[in-house]
């Protein structure tokens, strides 16, 4: 105890004298400290820590924090206010971070703000910054990985330190200083260092080391199933059981995941085992509501480390890719799992914008017709769409009719594509099978007929259908709507909402009223997702309060419907048109329907002019009014008219050449494509519109004379006997 006295007084002493020249240096009084007198005489420990030695900005630090966690903050407090004195380099902060570890900086940081400890925040999270920004420079990084391969043990345990703090950029550099070490014995001291030192740095690097059991090979892909057991990582287990069975031919690296698996208490897997395992990894990510946050995806090719920003979704999707491929690499995989992983190959390639490899390009395209379209089934499956399209792309290049035989006794899957809720899926088996040119009808034909119609009548802005039974509330959405850029389409009952949903080719969103009726709204969504290209359709329920739990109920078990309270404001109308872009396929840009259009237009044409098997490729004819007057569609729009054999397209190409309003040039080759009309399926106006044609005539007296040729050119048709 006298011992203890004689250094409280030697500590009062020695803080009140640097007290004294910090306010004769600074010409400020420091802030208000306890007595570390009396602070000594409360506890042995305390006193142990204060009479430790504090000469350098390390030792200073490493009493603070050991009073903090003591709980001795006022102790602390006047600790502090001599450390604060001195001025850190970025260099010297970094030093201490790596020395006492982030935590203890968080925690400082968090600890500083009413503990007497000002400026320890601002410390801390200056020191931080060094640290992470000289944890970045690979020049730094490469010393400290050199310094691994040290003789002094010391010097390696301090290098393991300050690699352990160095983030992302410092396991990258290690795991790339794995892929690059010697092999055998000559490397076995670095590698050992470096695998110490990624041990230490979970779990930033366990996703690190998945890619790198993904794509390593030899020496190092042994160090990382050797690793991975070590640290009982759990996701490695189905790379580790399917290298177990033979998914490597290098035999060390199947002997250390045997090993692996055994220390992470696993007997010996068998082939069938290795296959459900991976199966059952692919349906947990598959049917996975909500993905894990993970924000960073990691890839091991061609030797090298990298890393790409991510959301949780495109992870999902890229490690149920990377298990696919894996599963398609055991030993005994059948063409069934080949085509399993070409569909992820696909998906991962237009997410990735990266072409297929070589090996994966050769395998598609040595699918039969019949493999092909069970690819496609099997994407659609999965809702993987992208590969969809590209299977739709394939069977339409092959150019083979026997695509479109039936499969499994129903329409074959390009067919069915036809009808699918995702629109470019829809246009991708369009354009494939007006490639093929079938010359005799087959099972599911007559989608083609409303695909063409639909594609060709979708040009312009974005449809959306508002119902309300609400006296006045679908035309005030609507007004909002239409502000915001979309044609609007209100009704005021269900039934209504129904048939204005299903004949609108260029429909993107539902808004519909809680309180809607004729039929009630329950009725309402089950008719909508009763048709297949309605099913993934945005729904907003824009709800009353009293209704609002029973529209909340329908959307738990509809992923495409928002339930939602009513929106005053075009503010909070934009917020729900927000929510439900979330939920659908990316908005169509307008460039994009137009072309589809034109497109679709040509192909009808086509048809018209060179026969077709398409018995039902009339039936939607009088859709073509809507485009007729689209300056970028109207020569395709005449085009067509000008084959189609029924009244209506007769009176729209009259109409159209007899309109002074259109550029003279169309209304020529309106003239045109009647007088061709007529010359192949005879004079189909009334008598009615005929003389309706001669008023017109008589009437343009003062029209120019180019108007007037065009205007006498039609009755020269019309009179011309047949």
């Amino acid at each position: 105890m006298h011992r203890q006295l004689i250094l409280a007084a030697l500590l009062t002493t020695f803080a009140s004298l640097a007290h004294a020249q910090f306010e004769d240096a600074s010409g400020t009084k420091p802030a208000p400290t306890v007595s570390l007198t009396e602070a000594a005489l409360r506890s042995p420990a305390i006193a142990s820590v204060l009479e430790s030695p504090r000469e350098t900005p390390a030792q200073q630090l490493e009493a603070i924090f050991t009073l903090l966690d003591l709980g001795a903050h006022d102790v602390a407090a006047s600790l502090w206010s001599e450390f604060a004195t001195d001025q850190l380099d970025e260099q010297a902060a970094a030093a201490l971070v790596r020395q006492f570890g982030v935590a203890r900086f968080l925690s400082l940081s968090r600890t500083a703000s009413g503990s007497g400890l000002d400026g320890a925040t601002a410390f801390a999270e200056t020191a931080l910054k060094s640290a992470a920004k000289l944890g970045r420079d690979p020049e730094q990084l490469a010393k400290l990985i050199a310094s691994l391969g040290d003789a002094s043990d010391e010097v390696r345990r301090a290098a393991r330190s300050d690699l352990r703090v160095t983030g992302e950029m410092g396991a990258v550099a290690c795991l790339g200083a794995l892929a690059t070490a010697p092999a055998g014995d000559a490397g076995e001291p670095l590698r050992a260092q470096l695998l110490l030192t990624l041990a230490n740095m979970r779990p930033t690097v366990e996703p690190m080391l998945i890619a790198a059991l993904a794509g390593g090979e030899g020496q190092f892909r042994r160090d990382v199933v050797e690793l991975s057991g070590y640290l009982y990582l759990q996701d490695a287990i189905p790379w580790l059981a399917a290298i177990a069975v033979g998914a490597d031919a290098n035999e060390k690296v199947v002997a250390a995941a045997h090993a692996a698996l055994v220390k992470m208490g696993f007997s010996s897997p068998s082939a069938a085992d290795t296959r459900a395992v991976i199966l059952s990894e692919i349906t947990r990510l598959e049917t996975h509501q909500n993905p894990p946050a993970i924000d960073r995806w990691w890839s091991f090719q061609s030797g090298k480390l990298s890393g790409i920003d991510s959301t949780p979704e495109n992870s999902k999707l890229l490690s149920v890719a990377r298990l696919s491929r894996l599963l398609s690499e055991l030993p005994g995989a059948g063409e069934s799992d080949q085509r399993f992983a070409l569909v992820y190959a696909y998906q991962t390639s237009k997410l990735l914008d990266q072409p297929l490899d070589e090996a994966t390009k050769q395998f598609a395209e040595s699918l039969d017709i019949n493999q092909l379209n069970e690819t496609l089934h099997l994407a659609v499956e999965h809702q993987q769409i992208s590969a969809a399209i590209a299977c739709a792309e394939l069977l339409g290049a092959r150019g083979e009719e026997s695509a479109l035989v039936a499969f499994a006794g129903r329409p074959s899957p390009l067919a069915a594509a036809l009808s699918h809720p995702q629109r470019e899926l829809r246009y991708a088996a369009l354009d494939a099978i007006m490639k093929i040119k079938p010359q005799s009808s087959f099972a599911g034909a007559s989608g083609v007929a409303k695909a063409l119609w639909q594609f060709a009548s979708s040009s312009g802005n974005p449809q959306v259908v508002v119902a309300s039974s609400v006296k006045g509330k679908a035309s005030q959405w609507g007004g909002m709507l239409r502000g915001l850029g979309y044609d609007v389409t209100p009704v005021t009952t269900g039934r209504q909402a129904l048939l204005a949903a299903l004949n609108s080719p260029r429909l993107e969103l539902l808004l519909i009223d809680s309180d809607i009726g004729r039929p009630l709204l329950r009725e309402v969504v089950y008719g909508l997702r009763g048709n297949p290209q309605l099913r993934q359709m945005p729904i907003a329920v824009l709800s009353s309060l009293d209704n609002l739990a029973r529209a909340a109920s329908i959307a738990e078990v509809d992923p495409w419907l928002l339930a939602t309270p009513r929106p005053h404001s075009v503010e909070g109308l934009q917020t729900v048109l927000n929510e439900l872009s979330e939920l659908s396929e990316k908005t169509i840009v307008a460039d994009r329907r137009k072309e589809q259009a034109i497109a679709a237009l040509g192909w009808l044409a086509d048809l018209l002019e060179t026969g077709h098997p398409y018995d039902e490729l009339l039936r939607n004819a009088d859709q073509i009014s809507r485009v007729l007057y689209d300056p970028a569609l109207s020569k395709a729009s005449v085009r067509v008219l000008g084959s189609l054999s029924t009244a209506s397209s007769q009176q729209l190409l009259v109409d159209l050449a007899s309109s002074p309003n259109q550029p003279l040039e169309l209304r020529r080759l309106a003239g045109d494509a009647f007088g061709n009309s007529v010359g192949r399926f005879g004079k189909l106006l009334t008598a009615d519109q005929i003389v309706r044609q001669y008023d017109r005539y008589n009437a343009s007296e003062t029209a120019n004379e180019e108007t007037q040729k065009v205007l006498s050119g039609l009755l020269d048709v019309l009179e011309k006997k047949k």
